[in-house]
């Protein structure tokens, strides 16, 4: 078992917690100290997964000794249903052995960062699938913030005929595009962006947005200008405590007020475009 640790400030500490709520309950602590602001996160995990935690997000990984961890044998767990129309699967194993249907998902939870466990990617999966069966043959998507690529497989998935997905950190973009080919997908373009800088982007006619508050309000223009009129814009990544200056800033953008759903900490949200 390794140990992986990174310093950060306290004010992150629900930011991290997401990031790292793949690796399952009782695996990642939250070191505080009195008078400091700073935060000192460990997670347990394989050395594989260490190195990809530094390789994403820096910090250093060592071999844990044994007295500190000690890990039962885990069970590959059951896939997530979404919907009826979705299963997402973390076990490579119990997904071949599923026969693969059309709506099957693999992100594996060792290297996808994410893999729709956390609730407000199960909201964004959910949001997703039913805008999909309202959406006209031929409907386009963009995947702002891709990270391990699950929303914009997910959109091919449901019937998108073209999916840009961007994400600005390096990493994200290999993974999200090694998921992309397990999975099968063709209709697929992932790329290094900002998502603040779109203009050269297709247009579209959903966009997914799993972007921080303040991230998700400076990109509101710009996703405004690429959705077709009535554009659906599914978002999360926000605290609960901002959802109403979220709410107000894509109003302000040109879209419709948004149906947030809170699960936790966190909420995601549905809206369209109407000018």
């Amino acid at each position: 078992m390794y140990r992986w640790t990174r310093l950060s400030s306290q004010k992150w500490e629900d930011a991290w917690e997401e990031r790292l709520q793949f690796l399952g309950p009782g695996r990642v602590a939250m070191v505080t100290w009195p008078d400091s602001k700073a935060l000192k996160i460990e997670a347990f995990c394989d050395k594989r997964t260490a190195g990809l935690l530094v390789k994403r997000f820096g910090g250093r990984a060592t071999l844990a000794a044994a007295h500190v961890w000690a890990a039962s044998p885990s069970r590959p767990r059951a896939p997530l249903a979404i919907r009826g129309k979705l299963r997402i699967f973390s076990d490579e194993a119990a997904w071949k052995k599923s026969g693969s249907r059309s709506g099957d998902i693999w992100i594996p939870a060792g290297m996808a960062f994410g893999t729709g466990d956390h609730a407000t990617t199960a909201t964004c999966l959910r949001l997703l699938c039913d805008v999909s069966a309202e959406m006209p043959t031929g409907w386009r998507a963009m995947d702002a913030g891709t990270g391990s690529g699950i929303l914009a497989i997910a959109a091919e998935k449901l019937g998108a005929s073209a999916v840009e997905a961007f994400d600005f950190d390096p990493a994200c973009v290999r993974i999200a595009k090694e998921n992309a080919r397990n999975n099968l997908c063709r209709r697929i373009r992932i790329s290094k962006a900002d998502a603040r800088k779109i203009a050269a982007f297709q247009r579209a006619d959903v966009i997914v947005a799993n972007l921080f508050s303040e991230l998700l309000l400076s990109s509101a223009p710009g996703f405004s200008r690429r959705l077709s009129r009535g554009g659906k814009l599914i978002f999360s990544g926000v605290l609960c405590k901002q959802a109403d200056e979220v709410a107000a800033g894509l109003v302000r953008a040109g879209f419709a007020p948004p149906r947030i759903i809170a699960r936790g900490k966190w909420c995601a949200g549905l809206t369209e475009k109407i000018r």
